[in-house]
């Protein structure tokens, strides 16, 4: 399936959890702390995922994302619209580098308000955990 070189507001999109501080599997919920940007360059990476199995995904995040962090297992991913990123202002560059790869820009460079942003995606995002 060939990806759209824009990101649609209703396209859905992966943001792989790879730690259990990213989750609550009995609460089944994504935490806020799985959305904080990483410094020096706050790009969060996400995965376009829309077309694909639960099982295709998660292939992906082992395969795109687990290979390249030794010690790091896949617990599965938040699944979430591109729009909630869109409505809080932050932009989308579909990258696609590795393929279905996009980059979450524009965020503020103050930790608050990092925080606060992460706890709106994190309310909106479905827990899907990945058999291991």
């Amino acid at each position: 399936m060939e990806l759209a070189s824009t990101v649609s507001p209703s396209e859905s999109l992966a943001r792989y959890l790879t730690s259990s501080t990213h989750y609550s599997h009995e609460k089944h919920l994504v935490k806020p702390a799985a959305f904080l940007p990483p410094p020096p360059d706050w790009r969060l990476s996400v995965f376009r995922i829309d077309g694909l199995s639960i099982e295709e995904v998660c292939v992906i995040g082992r395969e795109k994302v687990i290979d390249k962090r030794t010690g790091r297992a896949l617990h599965g991913f938040a699944d979430i619209k591109a729009r909630v990123f869109q409505d809080l202002k932050l932009a989308i560059d579909p990258d696609n580098s590795p393929p279905r790869h996009a980059s979450v820009m524009g965020w503020p460079e103050d930790k608050p308000s990092q925080k606060l942003i992460a706890i709106e995606l994190a309310a909106s995002a479905k827990l899907v955990l990945c058999a291991h």
